[in-house]
């Protein structure tokens, strides 16, 4: 029997200590034993003061960058940072001619800066997803306002958009990047399906439906509120507590690793899960998990749950949205009619030419078609803007059936055109790719990247 029931639901809110940030340290220190030990303090506690205090931290670090117009993405961005996050801080230029900025953030374990004009900006959030999705997710901080970098991603985001987006993240997950990263130790411990991971749709979906982004939102975690929202529209039962466990295990997973050095506590396994039992043993059995053999089911419950209320929100989203005929037809196709209909869909006159596109393309590179018809569907999209196929081009991307010649074609058209260089990223984890076409990716997205 599992003792989900039993833990505690998130606080409704948090009194923030009186800290400066020169303790930043110090307060993640503060808070990640009061997650680990203390049974009322909730993940969601946790991310509203990490948040807090990262912010205040960053804003007075930028005082000695007054004229810097700085944005930050991530879980920070969603104000759902955890002791263990990183923090990706972005420098946005006016000007083409910039010098970049010394700027950087100590006192995380990972810190990654990035530097981009606000006209590259422009061209990312227009024509391409997840490599625009590094300042959807994020916002303004520090003391320079930047109101027009907030209407940029307001207009960028159109529904045909936002919904292209959501396909794409949860086909290449669930299809690629998850089982990509399970290993004869387990699946990843971070980046698994029912992992914490999977709660990013949840900010997604509700922002498709409110147009509430974290860079016009409130001061609050984004997620519970989500959550709720979820809950509200789609008449769920949000999974609070299990998303609670989930979080708080994967942080503890983190100081585990970090101590012991040992690789198998990076993924999900009898031996990780009992460790991460030990370490916060108090925790947990306060919670009524008496022993890691319970630990373990419980946890394996949680996944599970977020796991099938992820796949009934998009489920719902996809079935009542004004596309669901062409989601319907590409579902109900024959093997062999799918590689035509996918081509009839990229050259459609629908309203939402980007999502049904990539539906169907992802559809259809799961498994459903060889690499003879990967080709035609590759060529029939570098015909098209980025604008509406970049979806579908991350498919081809990923697709274990996708040929070399296609995947080092596709690499030099995306050399041209693409405004970011996450989809070259791609190529050069598939399989497929050959070294050449590997080596020859990895120059170009070395060249284009914004993060190195």
């Amino acid at each position: 029997m599992n003792s989900i029931e039993k833990i505690p639901a998130p606080s409704p809110s948090v009194e923030l200590e009186d800290k400066s940030p020169g303790d930043f340290k110090e307060i993640r220190q503060s808070v990640a034993e009061r997650l680990f030990k203390d049974p009322s303090y909730t993940a969601f506690d946790a991310m509203a003061e990490m948040s807090s205090a990262a912010e205040e931290y960053i804003n007075k670090l930028s005082n000695q960058y007054p004229n810097l117009k700085l944005w930050v993405g991530g879980s920070l961005g969603r104000r759902e940072m955890l002791p263990n996050s990183d923090i990706d801080l972005f420098v946005i230029y006016d000007d083409e001619d910039y010098e970049e900025s010394d700027i950087r953030v100590d006192g995380v374990d990972k810190f990654e800066v990035g530097h981009i004009s606000k006209r590259r900006l422009r061209e990312l959030l227009n024509y391409s997803l997840v490599d625009a999705n590094r300042f959807i997710d994020g916002r303004m901080v520090g003391h320079m306002p930047a109101p027009d970098i907030e209407s940029m991603i307001l207009e960028a985001n159109t529904p045909d958009h936002q919904l292209a987006n959501n396909i794409s993240e949860y086909f290449f997950y669930r299809y690629f990047d998850f089982p990509n990263k399970t290993t004869p130790m387990g699946p990843n411990l971070k980046y698994s399906t029912g992992s914490s991971r999977d709660t990013i749709f949840f900010n997604m979906i509700s922002r498709m439906s409110t147009g509430n982004f974290p860079a016009i939102r409130g001061d609050s975690p984004e997620l519970p509120e989500v959550m709720a929202d979820a809950e509200e529209r789609y008449g769920l039962r949000a999974p609070f507590k299990a998303t609670d466990l989930l979080f708080t295990v994967k942080n503890v997973a983190i100081s585990v690793y970090d101590k012991s050095g040992d690789m198998r506590n990076r993924y999900v396994s009898p031996t990780s899960l009992g460790a991460i039992y030990e370490f916060a043993k108090d925790k947990f059995q306060a919670w009524g998990i008496e022993d890691s053999r319970q630990f373990i089911e419980t946890y394996s419950a949680a996944r599970q749950e977020l796991e099938y209320t992820v796949d009934t929100m998009l489920t719902r989203v996809l079935s009542e949205h004004p596309a669901a005929n062409c989601f319907e037809q590409v579902l109900k196709a024959a093997p062999e009619d799918l590689p035509g209909l996918c081509i009839d869909f990229i050259n459609s006159e629908s309203d939402y030419p980007h999502s049904v596109a990539a539906f169907s393309t992802w559809y259809a590179s799961a498994g459903r078609v060889d690499g003879a018809s990967m080709e035609k569907i590759a060529d029939e999209l570098m015909k098209q803007p980025l604008d509406r196929s970049w979806g579908a081009l991350m498919a081809v991307a990923c697709c274990p059936y996708t040929l070399d010649s296609t995947l080092s074609e596709l690499a030099d058209w995306l050399y041209e055109h693409e405004k970011g260089a996450y989809l070259t990223k791609l190529i050069t984890r598939n399989a497929n790719a050959s070294p050449k076409t590997r080596s020859k990716a990895v120059r170009y997205y070395n060249d284009k990247e914004i993060i190195i």
